[in-house]
Order: C-alpha cells, then structure tokens, then sequence
C-alpha cells in the first residue's frame, strides 16, 4: 500500500495526464477521420463517386472510436511511478527519492511500514511541500493539447457536414438526384507557336464529366481538315494525341460527346538555315586549270592564289550573314539583288582557313548550329630538281664530253628549264633546253657538255647546275635552282709510278710525315673550301625566293664567313711554308680571292642583300681553282707492310681514288638512296589504304542507300492511307540527309587526294570520284523532289563507281603482301623441315647410344640447332604480327588467318618446348628431350599450315599453281624439241654429219617416251584451266618485280657500250645469280626492249629480242624456235613465269638456270651464226626441265592427297647415271617379256 497522504498528493499529477493523454488520442482519431472525408470529397467531385455507405461508415468509425477512447481513459488504472518520473524529471535534485517512496510497501505482519520507508515517505512529502509538483505536467501543453482537440474536432464537424446527407433522407432511403453539370475542357497548347517541321502535343483534360472518346481536327485555314483520334490512359481524365510534323500554320479544334471546343491557331515559325552552298573556283593563271564549280559542299581546295567565290542558299531572308574565322574575324555576305535568300562572298585563297556560318533572322533567331567550312589551300610549290647522272661532282679531262641528265617536276608545270654553268672567274652561262612545258609527270633533262668547245684548261673549276622556272602566286617569274655540282678539270695524264720494293720500304717513314701530310693538308683546304662554296649557294638559293636576307640566314652567312676566315688562315700559314714557285703563286691567288670573298659576305650581312652572295660565290669558286694547283701530276705508289695496306701517295683524295679504282671494282652505295625510296612508297601506301578504307565505306553506304530506297518506293507505292505515305515521306528525307552528309565525306576525300604528295598519283581516280560525287547530289536533288525511282538509279551507279574504285586501290595495296607471304611461307616451311631434321636426329643419335652405350657428343650440336630453331620461329612470328596488321586493311581475310595462327601459337609455348629441349640435349638427356620436342615440333608444323592457308588468300592455290606451271612447261619441252628434230632433218636432207643429235632415231624415240612420262595426264585434266588466275598474278609480278636481268659476261662489246652509254646503273658484265629465285626483272617489256638496241638501232645480240634471224641461219627459212627462231623472247618469259608459279626455292633455282643456259645458247649462236649442239640443248634445256615436270607431279600429288604414294626427299638422278637408271626402269618393265 502506499500511504494515503503521498497519494493525496500526486493525484492531481495522474488526472492532469489523463487529460492531456485523452485529448491527444482523440484529436489524432479526428484528424484522421476529417481526412478520409475530404478524400471522399474529392472522389466525388473528380469522378462523382460518392456512396452513402462509405459516408455511413465514416461516421460509425469516428463515433466508436470516440466512446472506446473514454471509456478506456477514465477507467484507466492511475501509473503513480509515470507521474513520479514527470516530477524527478521537473526536480532533479529529488533524486529518485519519489519513486522510491512510492515503491514502499508495508514489510511486518500487522500492514505497517519500518522506520526507515516512513523516514522516505515523510522526506517525499517534505519536498511536495516546499514544490509544486503539479508543475510537472505543463498547463501550456495541455492548453496546445486542448486547442487542437477543439480543432480537430470542428474539422471533423465540418467534413461531416458536407458529405453526410440530411436526416429525412437518410430515414427514407431516397437521396436526390444529382445535378447534371456540363462538360469542362481544358486544351493545351492552346494558341501557340511551333518550329517548321517540329511535332506537337495535344492535350485535353476534362474536369468533371469524362467523355468516352474524343477527337482531334487538324489543318490550314479552308482546307479540309485531318482528323486523329486520341487516346485516354485508364483512369486519367486526360485525352491526347500529336502532329507529328507542322509544316505551316494550322487551326485546329477538340471534338468530343457532339460538342468541340472552339478553334485554336498554331503559327510556325523557323530558324535560319543554309539550304546549300556552291563554291566556284577561279585558278590563277599558271595552273592552266579551267574554271571549276563545286554544288553543295562544305569543304573547298584550291591553288594559292584562287579566287573562291561561295554562294549560300538559305531557307529565308535574314538581316545579319556572317563567315566566322576560327580566329575571331568575321566576313560579311553580300545579298544578292534578285534573291533575297541569296548570299555570296569572295575570298582570296592564302592559308588554310576554318569557317562557321552564323545568321539571324528578322525575330532574333538565329541558326541553331553554325555551318562549319573548310578551305585548304594548296601552295604553289617550287619545281623539284633532281640530278640523276652523274649525281656527284666529277673529274674530266679537257675534251671529255660531260653527260649530264636531271629529273624535274612540278604541280602546275615550268615555263622552262635549262642548265648553268661557268668556269671559275668568269661569267655564269644559262642554257635553256626546253619552254612553256606541261608536265604531267616527272621530265628527263639531258644535255651534253663539251669542255672542248668551253676551252677548259687543265686545273680549272666548272660548277654547273639545273633550273626550271615556273610563274609565283604572285604572278612574278620564279627560278629554282638545283645543287650545285663540281667538274675538275684534269691533266690529260695523271702518272701512278712504281717504287722499288727496297725504295719503297727505306722512304716510306721518312716521306710519311712530309709529302703525305702535305697533301693531305692541300686535300683539306680544297675539301673546306668546296664545302663553303656550297654553303654560299645554298643560302643564294634561299635568298632569291625570300628575296632578302633574313635574320636566320644572316646567322648562316657568318658561319660561312668565319669558316672562310679559318681557310684563308691555313692558306696564309701554307704560304708561308712553301718551297714551290708554282704553288706559292697558287695560295697567294687564293688568299686574295678569299679576301674578296670575306669583304662581299661581310657586305651582305649588313645591308641584307643578296646581290653580294654572287661576287662572294665567284671567288670563293676562284679561290677553289687555284687550290686544285696544288695536286701532283705524277705520284710514287708501293705497297706498306703497315696496315693500312695501300702504299704511299701524295696526291689527294681523288688520287688515291683512282688508285683504289686501279685495285678494287667500285660499287656503288645505294643504302641511303634505298632507305629514302622505302620511306617514300611506304607513305604511298599509308595513303593508298586510308584512300581504300574511305571508299569501303562510301561503297558500302551507297549500296545500303540504295537496297533502303527501293524498300521505300516499293512501300510507298503500296501504302493506302495517307499517315502511311507521310511516314514514308519522312524516311525519305532522313535518307536525302544521310546522302548529303555521305557527299560531306566524298568531299573529305578528293581533298585528301588533292595533297601535293597524292594528286599527280591519283589524278585518275579523283577524276572518277568526282563524278560519283555527282552522282550522290544528283540523288540527293533527285529525293528532294520526290523523284524516287531516279534516286535509286543514281545511288546504284554512285556504288558502283565506288566498288571499282575499291577494288582498284585493293589490287594497288595488296601486291605488297605477297613478296611478304611467299617469303614467309618459304620460311615457315624451312622451319618445319628443318624441326623434323632436329627429330630424326635425335631419334638416330637414340639409337646409335643404344646400339654402342658411346656418348657421340652430338647433343651440344642438336642443342644449338634447337636455339637456331628457336629464333627463327620468333622472327617468324614477329613477321606474322607484322603483316596482320599492315594488311588489316586491304586484306582482311589474310590478316585474320595470320591472327588465328598467332594466337594459337601463343597457347602453344612453342619456344618454352624449344628451350627445354635445348637444355636437355646440352645436357645429354635424349629420351627426355625427344618428349619435350614433340609437342614443339607439331607447334612448328601448325604454323606452316597456318601460314600456307593465309598465303592463299593474296598467291593462290599452290596446287592451281603448280598445275599451270606443268602445263607451261610442257609447251616449253614441247617447242624445245620440236626446233631439235627440225633441225635433225634439215641436217639430214643437207647430208650432214650423221653423228647429230637431231638424227638419232632412237634418241628422238627416247625423248618422246620422256616427254610423255613427264606430262601423264596432261591435258585430261579438268582443272587445267583453273590456273589462268595464278598465270595472270605471275605475269603481273613479272612486270613489277623481278628476274635475272643483268647481262652475260661473254656478250659482245657493242652491248656493253650500249649499256654502259645508258648512264642508268645497269652493269653490263653483272651476270644473273642462279641462286636468287625471288628477284624478278626491274623492267617491263618495253624497257627491255629499248635497252637491247644499239646505238645504231639495231637489236641487240645479247638474246633478249630474238630479234631479226641472221643471213646465215642454218635452215635459210623464218621457221620459228626458242634457240634459234624469233620465239625465244616469248619462250624466255613464259619460264620466267613458271619461275614465278613455283613457291620453293630449288625449284626456282633450276628454272632460272635452265633459263640462263638458253639465253647462253642464243648469245652464242647470234654472235657466231652457228647451229647449237643439239645433244648439248637436250641436255642441258631438255632433261632439266624433263626432271623439273617430274618434280612437279611429285609436289603436286603431295598437296592432293596424303595417301599419294610419291617418292619423299628423293634427290634427281646425278647426269651420268640418268641413262642407266632409265635402262633400269625399262627392263623392270619388260620383266614379263
């Protein structure tokens, strides 16, 4: 029990809370009853769903909820410990004293609380005493409490007044029939403004009443109007539908339960926007080029110096036109007077410029993407001369005839070209050889240089060089000058005398530090001063089209004048030094000329003029001449013992190079020149396949372009309603934009073909691009209007042109790949046997320790085979990667088999195989590394195939190959001895010697038998024909690649002048290499042709011609052979194919040398017009290429069929044993007999 006077005293606290706890519970049932009704207030007036029943329930709900609450509450037993907690938060200094004097109950058996609880109780009362615990509940929050009870419940009162129906109604069950209200539509947009060819939404949301269906009517003022039925989403009260593209002004209106809104207006408006462009481009003068006009492009290249004019085309008038530099400067348009949506502009072509094209419009409006124009201006490059002959500076006697020959090219062509040259001291000659030329490609000058008729003395300089002139953007003549070059005019005899061996010995080291240092320091001087005077026209060369001296060439000039000061210096010091009249009187002319030449250079660096650098330049070239004084006529040589193994001289440099001439056969250093050619063409080539890949593509999307429209015109004239014909519409116009965007690229393009480093290679294809390109606007035009069908043609021809553009580009890019994959492949397949070598050997040198228990020592051997192996497949692999990714362009399928095989390879750790084995045979281990080289030989072996799938797709079957050459070497065979037995009859009829090979019956008989052996089969063979394809590719590498062009050694004199007077760095006494079966003939027929005629026109009895039969011939007649007739010329090439037909290089090898016999054979017999001896022609032509058919067969069934039973790794028969192994196979025969 609690005693009574605490309980007294807390319980107004518990009943303070019971109200407050009582009031918040029935303002949170109010509120939540106040908020349903509004809910169903709001379903009524929404959707008119209102029931009386829900109304009903409401209203029980909140009655019952409000007794349940106070019955609950006034019930509700009082929680003392509550209200103590209330008062220990209100005063916490009581702490817990309350609560736990309200947790006192009585402990003795009489009901009485101890001492100590009623020392509690009392201390609790004491302290309610001096505080007001009633505090402890606020009276503001239970005023709050209060307030929003009343609140509540006026809510709940006011709700339920407005959804509860009267009383009499509800007694009576009836309720009133509710008022009818009209229809409430609200319509968006409304009146408004749309952009041209932009869709709208329409939108109708009724408010009240819904009605089933409405309709939306659509179209310009007085047409008959569209009508498009809209859509409702469930339960929303919202209707709509769109216009899918607004096209002018309309009016249009709501339909809906026999009523309609009243009309609404939609004005247009459109932004402004360039409809097309034409540019028309006025070449300058000196391009010779008409006037060309470009429809509808964005990308404009022309000359410097061109007037562009650009005409724009816009939708509407606007009030600003502007072309925005990307350097900020604007260029204004000009309207033009009869249009008012015409604007034009002109502009110079100087520099590559960048262009937008910004507009506004009357309203503001401005375009809403800036058209962006390029303009790329070509410069106007100066001619390009290139000396061919003799490329260097040279030494000539005073009546030598200097055979001078250049290249000259240029963009727009020269007005001529011509050659300088002068003697040193005396005044500069110009020869003009040619005018007013057009080159179309490069140009061969040639001129002959008499010194005679120069009278050119010995020790005199004559520097010459090329120009070409040709017209500047400016207008203003133009000269470009070449390097300049040097002849030294020399003695008619320069003497080379023999010391005595002992003289020789005993001088050599007292001569050494004397005479030789001497003329090495004269070499020196002579050698510095060249250098300068070559320095001093370059930068001429350079000032004359800068036409002043700039800064950085100011800086040049010094170099060049402290370089002079330096050379005078030493010539100074050299005169002081000199015992020889002459050459004393030789340095004091240089050492004056120098002078000169310092006070000229000094003159021009400062006034900056180039007219100083001539009078410089002609005694610097004086000063030069008499430095050549210096050189000894007659020179002492012997051999050293030292080791610099040439002896001594104390002439110059050139001197010692004729010596070494007398010694050694000079060849020439073609490295540099080859490396820069290598650049070059790979260049080419990357434009080749950026050109190629460009024209794939537009290729590709004019043929899509056209499958896409005939779909659509088929559709379209299939389409029965009007929407249908609309979205068609539609889709043509975004067809019309992808063809215009695809003339965007064709332009992109011809302006990369338009480089100077492309547009004389492509001329022919920029050509045709042009006309696909107007093909492409011609459809774009032709789609515009609607005109479908003619579209489609257009685009069908546009494709087309495009495809034969492409397949000529891939034919120009993927030659490069099969010099490549045929090496490749030779490789790959010397790798496979070469591995299976290392296998039989390891297998061998197994069993030879098994046999013997003796340690051979061949596993160091084996193991280092295995390293070789092991790089070679790494070079291989790299050449794979290489290839596949240079040909991933052109040839695709080629790259993706190399790929494949790469990436196999990569699984495969090959070369970990490889270098396992490797240790293990250095080790000794055979068995273990027989294991360990299986699964890298098969590695090795899946290469090879891989590699010969891949060189398929770019060479060809080697099987088609093979068969085709069979069948040219069986005409080849056929010929051969055809000319055998008509020259064994005529030998016959003329009564000869009865010992010739043509007459022998039974060798004929023995060659037929041969010969037909050699070709079983031939002419059965239904894929004989199939090999056209492969003789086409070796005829076409025939021409661009290779063969054994150089010429016999024993070939007559007059062919060697012949050659050698061609200056082209053809060697006449270069005899062709057996060994090499993979170079071909650098030149085409023509040009073997023209290279085997003598300088009196006739043919050239080397034996290339076949050319003219010779008077006498052993028959008299004009019968035709390969070794005697006129045939030999065709007979020659068709092995040179058959040569290119073969992959292997033996087989090669043995074509070529059957083929150097032949020609061998024809020199002999059109030098000497004596009949060859035919037993030595079935020899050595017959039987080789008998044996070669044989080989064929042999690879061939080898490739056919793998259970083929041919002869493996079988060498051909020695010549001495052919006859009796061919006697042997015959009595094999004749076994039966």
């Amino acid at each position: 029990m609690i005693e009574e006077a605490l309980r007294k005293r807390i319980q107004p606290i518990v009943n303070r809370r019971r109200r407050l706890h009582l009031a918040l519970r029935l303002s949170i049932y109010w509120l939540i009853a106040s908020l349903v009704g509004i809910a169903l207030m709001g379903a009524n007036k929404l959707w008119g769903w209102g029931p009386p029943l829900a109304v009903a329930l409401l209203c029980g709900a909140t009655v019952l909820a409000t007794v349940v609450t106070i019955y609950k509450t006034r019930h509700m037993q009082p929680d003392y410990k509550a209200a103590a907690r209330n008062i220990e938060q209100q005063h916490p200094e009581a702490r817990a004293l309350l609560l736990a004097a309200i947790e006192q109950e009585p402990e003795g058996p009489d009901g009485q609380l101890g001492y100590l609880q009623e020392s509690v109780i009392g201390e609790a009362l004491k302290h309610g005493a001096k505080h007001d615990w009633l505090q402890s509940v606020a009276p503001r929050k239970l005023m709050l409490v209060k307030c929003g009870q009343i609140a509540s419940l006026l809510l709940l009162l006011f709700v339920m007044s407005r959804v509860t129906p009267p009383a009499v109604f509800v007694f009576t069950g009836k309720g009133p029939a509710p008022a009818r209200r009209g229809y409430d539509v609200t319509v968006t947009p409304g009146d408004a403004s749309a952009e041209l060819g932009t869709p709208v939404v329409i939108l109708a949301r009724f408010d009240g009443i819904v009605p089933p269906e409405a309709n939306l009517l659509f179209g310009e003022a007085g047409a008959e109007p569209q009508r498009i039925v809209l859509s409702k989403n469930l339960q929303d009260p919202v209707f709509g539908g769109i216009i899918t593209e607004v096209n002018s002004d309309l009016l249009y209106h709501i339909e809906y339960a026999a009523k309609r809104t009243r009309d609404y207006r939609i004005s247009i408006y459109e932004h402004p926007t360039l409809t097309r462009a034409d540019a028309r481009i006025v070449y300058p003068a000196f391009t010779k080029l008409p006037e060309k006009i470009i429809r509808d492009t964005r990308q404009v290249s022309a000359v410097e110096g061109s007037q562009i004019s650009l005409t724009f085309i816009l939708n509407k008038a606007v009030t600003t036109a502007q072309l925005v530099g990307k350097e900020g400067a604007a260029l204004d348009l000009t309207v033009d007077g009869e249009h008012p949506n015409v604007y034009t502009t002109s502009i110079t072509a100087t520099e590559d410029r960048r262009y937008e094209l910004h507009l506004t419009d009357a309203r503001g409006l401005a375009n809403k993407i800036p058209q962006r124009f390029v303009i790329d201006v070509h410069k106007n490059l100066p001619p390009e001369l290139k000396p061919v002959f003799p490329n260097r500076d040279v030494v000539a006697s005073p009546l030598e005839e200097l055979g001078l020959e250049a290249e000259v090219s240029d963009d727009y062509g020269v007005t001529g070209y011509g050659l300088s040259y002068a003697l040193a001291g005396t005044q500069s000659k110009d020869l003009t050889l040619a005018q007013s030329i057009v080159l179309d490609q490069k140009q061969l000058i040639q001129h002959l240089l008499r010194l005679e008729e120069l009278s050119a003395r010995p020790d005199q300089l004559l520097t010459y060089a090329f120009w070409a002139d040709d017209v500047a953007s400016d207008g203003t003549p133009r000269r470009t000058f070449s390097d300049m070059y040097f002849a030294e005019v020399r003695h008619f005899e320069e003497i080379f005398r023999e010391s005595q061996a002992s003289q020789s010995q005993q001088r050599q080291n007292q001569q050494q530090n004397g005479q030789q240092q001497q003329g090495q320091r004269q070499d020196q001087l002579a050698q510095s001063q060249k250098q300068i005077i070559s320095a001093t026209w370059n930068i001429k060369r350079q000032a004359d089209q800068s036409g002043s001296i700039d800064q950085q060439q100011k800086e040049d000039v010094d170099v060049v004048l402290q370089s002079q000061a330096d050379v005078l210096q030493k010539v100074q010091s050299a005169l002081a030094e000199a015992e020889d009249p002459s050459a004393s009187q030789a340095l004091q002319d240089a050492s004056r000329h120098m002078e000169t030449s310092l006070e000229h250079l000094a003159e021009a660096i400062e006034s900056a003029s180039a007219t100083e650098l001539m009078p410089a330049l002609s005694a610097e070239q004086a000063a030069y001449q008499e430095l050549l004084k210096l050189k000894r006529q007659e020179n002492q040589v012997g051999r050293s013992r030292q080791s610099s193994g040439r002896g001594n001289s104390s002439g110059s440099s050139r001197s010692q190079e004729q010596l070494q001439q007398l010694e050694l056969r000079q060849k020439e250093d073609r490295y540099e020149m080859e490396r820069s050619a290598q650049s070059q063409e790979q260049t080419a080539q990357q434009e080749d396949l950026q050109v190629l890949n460009r024209l794939r593509e537009l290729a590709r999307r004019q043929n899509e372009m056209s499958n896409k429209l005939k779909e659509l015109q088929a559709a379209l004239r299939q389409a029965e309603t009007e929407e249908e014909r609309q979205e068609i519409r539609r889709q043509l116009k975004r067809l019309r934009e992808e063809q215009l965007e695809a003339l965007r690229d064709v332009d992109e393009l011809q302006q990369r073909m338009e480089r100077p480093q492309n547009r004389q290679r492509m001329s022919e294809t920029r050509e045709q691009l042009a006309d696909s390109r107007s093909r492409i606007r011609q459809s774009a035009e032709e789609l515009e209007q609607g005109e479908v069908s003619r579209a489609v043609t257009s685009t069908t021809r546009a494709g087309r042109q495009l495809e034969e553009m492409r397949d000529e580009f891939r034919r120009r890019t993927s030659g490069q790949f099969e010099e490549a994959m045929r090496e490749m492949r030779e490789q790959a397949q010397q790798l496979d046997e070469r591995q299976k070598e290392v296998a039989d050997e390891i297998e061998r040198q197994l069993d030879l320790k098994q046999k013997t228990l003796v340690d051979s020592g061949a596993g160091s051997d084996l193991s280092e085979r295995i390293a070789e192996q092991k790089k070679s497949t790494e070079e291989l692999i790299e050449s794979m990667k290489e290839v596949s990714e240079q040909s991933e362009i052109s040839e695709p399928l080629l790259s993706k088999k190399l790929y494949d095989t790469v990436r196999q390879k990569s699984t495969g750790n090959i070369d970990k195989s490889l270098e396992a084995a490797g240790e293990l045979l250095r080790r000794n281990f055979l068995r273990q590394a027989k294991e360990v080289e299986k699964p890298a030989g098969k590695g090795i072996e899946e290469i090879r195939k891989g590699v010969e799938e891949a060189a398929k797709s770019v060479l060809g079957d080697e099987a088609e190959a093979l068969r085709m050459a069979q069948k040219q070497l069986d005409e080849l065979i056929k010929q051969v001895n055809e000319e055998a037995e008509r020259a064994g009859r005529a030998g016959q009829r003329q009564g000869g010697d009865s010992n010739e090979p043509g007459g022998s019956t039974a060798d004929q008989q023995r060659q037929a038998d041969a010969q037909r052996r050699a070709g079983r089969g031939q002419g059965d063979d239904p894929n004989e024909q199939t090999g056209s394809n492969q003789q086409q590719r070796a005829n076409a590498q025939r021409g661009q690649g290779g063969g054994r062009q150089g010429q016999d050694p024993n070939q007559p004199q007059e062919a060697t002048a012949s050659a050698n007077a061609g200056r082209q760095g053809n060697r006449a006494g270069d005899s062709p290499r057996q060994g090499d079966g993979q170079q071909g003939s650098q030149r085409d027929g023509s040009q073997r042709q023209a290279n085997n005629r003598n300088t009196d026109g006739r043919t050239d009895p080397s034996g290339w011609g076949g050319g003219q039969r010779l008077p006498d011939q052993w028959d008299g007649t004009s019968a035709r052979g390969p070794i005697t007739g006129e045939d030999f010329r065709q007979w020659s090439d068709r092995l040179r194919d058959v040569e290119e037909m073969l992959s292997q290089r033996d087989l090669r090898n043995e074509a070529a040398r059957v083929r150097d016999r032949a020609r061998s054979m024809r020199v002999e017999f059109k030098r000497h017009g004596k009949e060859p001896q035919w037993d030595l022609v079935r020899d050595q032509i017959s039987k080789p290429l008998i044996e070669l058919r044989k080989r064929l067969d042999e690879e061939l069934a080898k490739l056919e069929s793998d259970e083929a039973l041919v002869p493996i790794d079988r060498d051909p028969v020695p010549g001495r044993f052919a006859e009796l192994v061919r006697r042997y196979y015959e009595n094999l025969g004749g076994g039966d007999q």
